[in-house]
């Protein structure tokens, strides 16, 4: 572009807008917008006004007219993705954003806001490229190195985002929300002491936000702490009464520490909020995890007065009904869910539970059918599609769940310097015990009359576990290796493009008492799936038992049903063994009366 004659209308204008005389920058700009209406500058200039004066639409509008001119102005597209952001248009900001760094690969600032945006947006991998981008352009930029760090943990590269994180704060020490940041990394990478720390350093900083007293809270219930995580969660209710992580991880707090008045704090909320539908839509959950059909479908009915709209109040309703054996009621709400939101992976594949309950396989099947051609890595949609081809007869349901192939019953060596298994498995029990703290089970897991180990177990610095870790890594690629390859096949059709090509998603540690047993289920963060035995009760193993038995195929489906389909195979849980399996095959366990603990570590597998 032209050089601006600082005598030129133009000049002159820029001139008064820059000292804040905006009345006769506004007069000189016109002018030389009317003496040069073939130049950017003036229409640029013009948006830079009416931004000031926060008109945004018009700032838009000067900003596009400009561009029109001169495509090749990264600033002005930076700024017009601003004003598109302040009409609330973020995709085409993100768009704006993303043409200022096509004309300008080195603007920061541009990568900075796109990253922010996509972020915003949902589209995590373009996020994630963008913050790179700021980053490595803008190294000294405490802001650029807060949002990588935040993109890198949330796509979970945890290790990355620690150092990350750690570079931020030597450059901004004292920012409060940068120590929270590092405290919730900290707390998922299981360095939990160290998590504690880092929230109180920003607590000492003065943040005191719902969300960071939250986060707080899961450090302490991390620790054991469980009055000051109750304490933690009931501080962010003071500051955002209807914060909904904070009411529904105190209820579940509180049913896991035996509390029978757990919902207190939801209930109270209703109270206070009549005009909400959020205490009754979570009271809805918790009482259908509960298995507290009555209650549940009560609460699903207030949320769905107050707002009707939401399909996941009557797909909800459609589930407790269901458990109460209302089967026709149950269909109906299920329909309606269909109907207020057909695209729904959960609401179809709900829906289709429902329907094969009550008898009407057809129908379930074609939803589930839906369900699994928008989300055809969805276990539970594949899980139902399997069932709906069992129950109508289709030949695809042994070619689906083909266990010959697609499972395996492995015998972990020993870790180096453990003379066998079960000497290593008792000295792993003992460390695994101290985890198991809770009173009973997560409300929302499967097993009943039991506890299970809150996070990522493997991401615990724990000597045991990751030496267990180690050996069944080895053993998992051992078994890749031979696993055939079938494209087309859900399974076998995603085998990974070498035996080391996989991640850990999940893994956890249960351990059921007396009686205690798990409910049918798939595993939906996974492709495959396992149980690893720790400890066993000695019935177990028993000439003639299958008591705390693993069982493959028999649907979680109400009775009579359920027996009509029975399980295709069981496994013994012999301490030291390892049981693969593809993550939407249904499996569950049988109850054992044994005073022992039946005690396992379990973990989801996908391909990379």
């Amino acid at each position: 572009m032209a050089a601006i004659h600082p005598a030129s209308s133009l000049g002159q204008g820029l001139r008064a807008l820059a000292a804040g005389q905006l009345d006769a920058a506004d007069a000189l700009l016109q002018r030389a917008l009317r003496e040069m209406p073939a130049a950017p500058e003036a229409p640029a200039a013009l948006g830079q006004l009416a931004a000031r004066r926060k008109q945004w639409a018009d700032a838009e509008a000067w900003f596009s007219r400009s561009l029109q001119l001169q495509a090749r102005q990264p600033r002005v597209w930076l700024a017009r993705g601003q004003m598109l952001e302040m009409l609330q248009r973020p995709a085409a900001a993100a768009e704006a954003f993303a043409q200022a760094v096509l004309h300008q690969p080195d603007l920061a600032v541009a990568h900075y806001e796109h990253a922010r945006l996509r972020r915003d947006l949902g589209e995590r991998e373009r996020a994630l490229q963008a913050a790179r981008d700021a980053a490595r352009l803008g190294p000294q930029d405490a802001n650029a190195l807060q949002l990588l760090a935040m993109l890198q943990e949330e796509s979970g590269e945890l290790a990355a985002a620690l150092p990350t994180l750690d570079a931020a704060l030597r450059l901004a020490p004292d920012r409060a929300a940068l120590h929270h940041n590092r405290g919730v990394l900290l707390h998922r990478l299981g360095r939990h002491a160290e998590s504690l720390a880092a929230h109180e350093r920003a607590q000492g900083l003065g943040l005191d936000v719902a969300e960071a007293h939250y986060n707080f809270g899961n450090t302490l219930q991390a620790l054991g702490r469980a009055d000051a995580a109750l304490a933690a969660y009931r501080r962010a209710l003071a500051l955002q009464p209807l914060h909904a992580l904070s009411l529904y991880d105190l209820a579940k707090l509180r049913w896991a520490l035996g509390h029978a008045d757990f919902t207190a704090e939801l209930d109270a909320a209703e109270r206070a909020a009549p005009e909400s539908d959020v205490p009754p839509g979570l009271l809805g959950l918790l009482q259908l995890r509960a298995e507290r059909g009555e209650a549940a479908a009560d609460a699903y009915r207030r949320a769905a007065a107050l707002s009707p709209a939401t399909a996941a109040y009557a797909d909800g309703l459609g589930q407790a009904l269901c458990l109460l054996g209302r089967h026709e009621e149950s269909c109906i709400a299920h329909r309606q869910a269909v109907s207020l939101a057909p695209d729904s992976v959960t609401v179809l594949s709900n829906a289709a539970r429902s329907l094969y309950a009550a008898g009407q396989s057809a129908e379930g099947l074609a939803l589930a059918e839906r369900a699994f051609a928008l989300a055809p890595e969805n276990q539970h949609a594949l899980a139902l599609v399997g069932t709906g081809w069992r129950l109508t007869g289709d030949p695809r349901a042994d070619w689906l769940n083909d266990l010959d192939r697609c499972a395996a019953v492995i015998d972990i060596e020993p870790p180096a310097g453990w003379a066998d298994i079960a000497s290593f498995n008792a000295a792993l029990a003992e460390e695994l015990t101290r985890l198991h703290t809770d009173a009973q089970a997560p409300i929302d897991q499967t097993l009943r009359h039991g506890t299970q180990t809150r996070g990522d177990l493997f991401d615990l610095d724990l000597p045991l576990v990751q030496a267990l870790q180690c050996q069944i890594t080895t053993a998992i690629s051992a078994w890749l290796a031979n696993l055939p390859s079938e494209p087309g096949h859900p399974f076998l059709g995603r085998r990974p493009t070498s035996p080391g090509a996989w991640h850990f998603t999940d893994s956890w540690s249960s351990r059921l008492r007396r009686s205690g047993f798990h409910t049918n289920h798939i595993h939906s963060h996974g492709w495959l799936s396992s149980c690893y035995y720790v400890a066993t009760p000695p019935s177990a193993l028993r000439e003639g038992s299958r008591d705390g038995w693993i069982k493959f195929g028999e649907p979680d489906l109400p009775e009579p049903l359920r027996s009509s389909l029975p399980p295709r195979r069981m496994e013994a849980p012999r301490p030291g063994r390892l049981v693969l399996f593809p993550s939407y095959l249904w499996h569950g366990t049988t109850p054992f009366q044994d005073e022992a603990y039946r005690l396992t570590v379990a973990f989801d597998v996908l391909p990379d």
